[in-house]
C-alpha cells in the first residue's frame, strides 16, 4: 500500500523530535548514527533548521532547539494555560459526579480533547486523551458549533462523512445546538453510541468567547432519574467556575475558528 509521506520530511521531524528529548548526544555525528542519515543529508537538515531558527548549535557541538520555534506553539502554550487554569475544578466535577470529565476545544471540523479528570469509579467511561470526533457527534460538538456563525456551521454539517450518521441525524444534531442556545447546556442521550450519555457546557473567555466544552460522560444509567437534573446543575456550575478564572488568565479573546 502505497503511503503519501516525504521521507527528507520525515527525517527533519526525527531530527526534531531527538533533539527535543535532550538524551544522549546530539551532535550532528551522533544524530547521523542514531538516524542512518547520510552525513550530507544529516549536515543539509541541520543547516535548513539553523537557518529557520528552530535549531541552533551549543558548546561541544551539540544541537538544541531555538527560540524560532515558539511562534508555531503559541496554540499549544494556549491549551496549556486553560488546561492548567480549570484542573482543579474539572477534578472536583469528576470526584463529585463519580463521571469522567473532559476538556476539548476546536480544530477544524473537529472536537479535540485536551485534558481529562478520570472517574474515581472501576467501571467508567474511557476518554482518549487527543481523541478526535467530528464537530456533528455528541454534546461538545454541539456546544463548539454552537459559537460559529451559521454559514460556517452549516459547512462543517453539510461536510461531516457518513459515519457520523449512523446513529442520527441533521435534526438530531439542530436540536443539539439549539438546547445550548436555550439553556446554556447540552445533554446527548446516545446519538453517536448509545451507551453513553454526556452533558456539555462552554466555557468562554472574557471577550465571552465560547473557547473550550466541559464535559461529563457516563452511562445511561449515571443519569438516570433525578441524577440528570443534579449532574446538569453541577456541570453549569464547574463551567461558571472555569469561565471566571479563564477570564482572569487568559484575558485576550481567542478565536472561534481555528
Amino acid at each position: 500500500m502505497a503511503t503519501y509521506t516525504i521521507p527528507v520530511l520525515q527525517k527533519s521531524i526525527a531530527v526534531l523530535r531527538l533533539i527535543a528529548e535532550g538524551r544522549g548526544n546530539t551532535t550532528m555525528k551522533a544524530l547521523e548514527q542514531t538516524l542512518g542519515v547520510p552525513h550530507s543529508t544529516m549536515y543539509r537538515l541541520l543547516q535548513t533548521l539553523a537557518q529557520e531558527d528552530w535549531v541552533r548549535q551549543v558548546e561541544g557541538g551539540q544541537y538544541e532547539l531555538s527560540f524560532g520555534l515558539l511562534p508555531l506553539l503559541q496554540p499549544l502554550v494556549r491549551h496549556e494555560l486553560l488546561i492548567e487554569t480549570v484542573r482543579d475544578p474539572m477534578l472536583a466535577l469528576s470526584r463529585e459526579t463519580g463521571l469522567t470529565a473532559k476538556l476539548s476545544v476546536r480544530q477544524g471540523n473537529y472536537d479535540i480533547t485536551i485534558f481529562r479528570a478520570e472517574s474515581p469509579r472501576s467501571a467508567s467511561v474511557h476518554v482518549k486523551m487527543g481523541g478526535a470526533f467530528h464537530l456533528v457527534i455528541g454534546a461538545s460538538g454541539a456546544v463548539l458549533l454552537s459559537a460559529l456563525k451559521a454559514d460556517t456551521r452549516q459547512r462543517i454539517i453539510d461536510g461531516a462523512p457518513p459515519e457520523c450518521w449512523k446513529f442520527q441525524t441533521r435534526v438530531n444534531v439542530a436540536r443539539r445546538i439549539r438546547q445550548v442556545g436555550r439553556t446554556g447546556i447540552c445533554a446527548d442521550a446516545g446519538s453517536y453510541r448509545p451507551t453513553i450519555f454526556a452533558v456539555s457546557a462552554p466555557l468562554h473567555d472574557r471577550s465571552g468567547t465560547v473557547i473550550a466544552a466541559l464535559t461529563a460522560i457516563g452511562f445511561r444509567e449515571d443519569f438516570a432519574g433525578e441524577q440528570l437534573k443534579a449532574h446538569q446543575r453541577l456541570i453549569v456550575k464547574t463551567a461558571a467556575r472555569c469561565s471566571t478564572l479563564l477570564q482572569g488568565a487568559m484575558p485576550e479573546a481567542a478565536e472561534a475558528v481555528r
